[in-house]
């Protein structure tokens, strides 16, 4: 019989630095089949919760358990077979080729001096024509436009293949049409059973898209639930210092100045 996923449960998180708090005592929980949209006004602390919850920086406070284990407990490849992570910037310092960049995400899988295999490759193949980048493996990744190496970063991130992806303004450098194709893809392998989290500024895209919201403000979660529900006129002048309201009958969310 095979196991049934586990959520990532945060109980109680919190991170402060020289006297400063960044994350304030924020309880949540991820899961399987949901794309979690975390959103927020600038200095809120979106991205340093996903650096919490990849364990690139250390919690002063509360819990994070994946599986039921704290994050803590895990060897790092053990880690990264489970979760995958996009920053919110790549640097591309190398000239290694867009298929060299994307294999990088198969590490937790080899042993030491182990090469990839010819599945590893495909995989990487696959994951780039996910992106729209199917044409470009031979490339060299310094010669892409911004949105070409975020797409790249993405498939990166993809070929982990991992039960829990978290990822930090995904759509950021991306045109239009490939903001709405990265998200359906992300919603896609939502409903195949991933757990995602996406930081996203984009309002539109958070409310056309993801199962849930979570608002952050001042490090706190301010609030958690369905787009329709979270978005409220009062929270959008609260939190976002803007004026909107959701529609009912088209499902939209209308934001003005």
């Amino acid at each position: 019989m095979q196991k049934e996923k586990q959520s990532v449960k945060v109980s109680g998180l919190s991170y402060s630095v020289n006297g400063k708090t960044i994350v304030a005592d924020a309880s949540f929980e991820i899961k399987p089949n949901e794309l979690l949209g975390i959103v927020g006004p600038n200095g809120a602390g979106k991205s340093t919760l996903l650096r919490l919850l990849t364990r690139i920086i250390h919690p002063s406070g509360g819990n994070i358990l994946l599986d039921g284990k704290d994050v803590s407990r895990y060897q790092a490849k053990e880690l990264y077979r489970k979760i995958s992570f996009l920053p919110q910037t790549s640097y591309f310092d190398f000239p290694l080729s867009v298929l060299e960049v994307v294999l990088t995400g198969r590490y937790p899988y080899l042993g030491i001096f182990e090469s990839e295999s010819k599945e590893d490759i495909k995989r990487a193949e696959d994951c780039l024509s996910l992106v729209d980048m199917g044409g470009f493996s031979q490339r060299k990744v310094t010669t892409l436009s911004g949105g070409e190496q975020q797409r790249v970063s993405v498939a990166r991130v993809l070929v982990q293949e991992t039960d829990f992806i978290f990822l930090d303004e995904p759509s950021s450098h991306l045109d239009i049409h490939h903001k709405f194709a990265l998200m359906e893809l992300l919603k896609s392998l939502a409903r195949k059973g991933r757990g995602i989290a996406a930081v996203l500024h984009d309002l539109d895209l958070a409310s056309r898209f993801c199962d849930r919201v979570l608002v952050l403000e001042d490090g706190r979660v301010f609030a958690l639930g369905e787009p329709s529900r979270v978005f409220s006129e009062k929270l959008l002048s609260s939190v976002f210092k803007v004026r909107g309201s959701w529609d009912a009958q088209s499902g939209n969310l209308l934001v003005f100045r």
